[in-house]
């Protein structure tokens, strides 16, 4: 029983040092000119691809107390996408949410911050590395994706959140809400999850 102990604990830590080093490497820029922010009217010549990153999520709400440096809730929150080593930060339209859904265990019912974020990118077709961050909830994914040449993609990012604790009774097991904060990302291209 104790071995298993530390050895969650260890697998913790790892995890969490894992994510870490992720977020420094998403924030770190170690190359320029990998990708340019477009307008989408004009179609990609041959050698590149259009790569449009769309992610939506829920936020609880500014928290209100003078001098917080908490982001949720306002404009300053940001999605960080790093491409090849280049690092972009995103800033998103965000407004206010009452989402009351019949079936309350959906996990962005109540009221929150919405935040929908959109780029629309060119780079060269091929294989890149990207890695999608929240750095203010200190989550990020890595993935390698592979962009046709002359093609327009879409880079989706899911948010997952944490368990919501005022949950209870027949069937809430699992429940997630946004409240409880951003336990993850999933990244999906042209619909088929990475």
């Amino acid at each position: 029983m104790k071995i298993s102990i530390i050895l969650l604990a260890a697998f913790i830590v790892a995890g969490c040092a894992g994510t870490g080093e992720l977020l420094k490497r998403a924030e770190s820029p170690q190359q320029v000119g990998i990708c340019t922010v477009i307008s989408p009217a004009e179609p990609p010549q041959q050698g590149f691809a259009d790569l449009t990153v769309h992610a939506s999520l829920k936020t609880h709400q500014e928290n209100g107390i003078p001098g917080s440096q908490d982001p949720h809730g306002t404009a300053a929150y940001r999605l960080l996408v790093n491409i090849d080593g280049q690092p972009l930060s995103l800033s998103g339209d965000c407004f206010s949410e009452d989402a009351t859904f019949r079936a309350e265990r959906r996990p962005e019912s109540g009221v929150g911050t919405r935040y929908r974020f959109m780029a629309h990118l060119r780079l060269k077709s091929g294989t890149h590395r990207i890695i999608v961050a929240l750095p203010d909830d200190k989550v990020a994914a890595e993935r390698e994706i592979t962009l046709n040449d002359a093609t327009d993609n879409l880079l989706e990012v899911i948010p997952s959140y944490y368990i919501d604790r005022q949950q209870s009774g027949p069937g809430s097991a699992g429940a997630t809400n946004f409240r409880e904060g951003i336990a993850g990302v999933e990244l999906s291209l042209n619909g088929k999850e990475l």
